[in-house]
């Protein structure tokens, strides 16, 4: 006889980085709103700009805004265990990327705005390609992801983790 304890295991629950990442969302979605109408914000500084600096300007926060939605919608399959999260998750990265490299034409030919450099513009294109592959290793290993989302079709669906075998659950599937 098999004995199932009262309640369900905690990582059949969403947890650990998961969580955090659902909670931070949102949040993330209203500084982006707000910095948006900031006073050095793209929506008030704009009539500045001119000829490609307002093109390069705009492409980084339509980047910008696209990545915090697709965040935000990410966050809502993560809550609902759709099994595409990763692959949207994806997506938000590409956004990312793109925005990081059109900031690069637009910061050598214009220069850089207060509170950036060179250095800094270095560490975030760098650090988004890490970043991205730790975050894709984190799904691969997680033990917890794999429980929560209750299979590893996540990592079928997902572009860059189609061949990758998910952990064992901790618990069956469908338990």
């Amino acid at each position: 006889m098999t004995y199932y304890p009262p309640y369900p295991h905690p990582y059949q629950k969403l947890g650990g980085l998961l969580k955090f990442y659902v909670v931070m969302a949102p949040i993330s979605l209203c500084f982006t709103v707000i910095g948006q109408f900031s006073p050095t914000g793209f929506w008030r500084a704009w009539p500045t700009y001119e000829g490609a600096r307002f093109w390069l300007q705009l492409t980084i926060q339509l980047c910008l805004m696209y990545s915090t939605v697709i965040n935000l919608t990410w966050a809502v399959m993560i809550l609902r265990r759709d099994p595409r999260f990763v692959r949207t998750w994806q997506l938000a990265y590409i956004g990312s990327i793109a925005s990081a490299a059109a900031r690069w034409p637009l910061y050598l030919i214009y220069g850089y705005p207060e509170g950036t450099s060179l250095a800094s513009n270095i560490v975030i294109t760098i650090g988004l390609p890490v970043s991205f592959c730790l975050w894709t290793l984190y799904y691969i290993k997680s033990v917890r992801v794999r429980t929560y989302m209750g299979s590893d079709k996540y990592l079928r669906l997902a572009f860059f983790t189609r061949k990758a075998r998910g952990p064992e659950p901790a618990v069956p599937d469908g338990a």
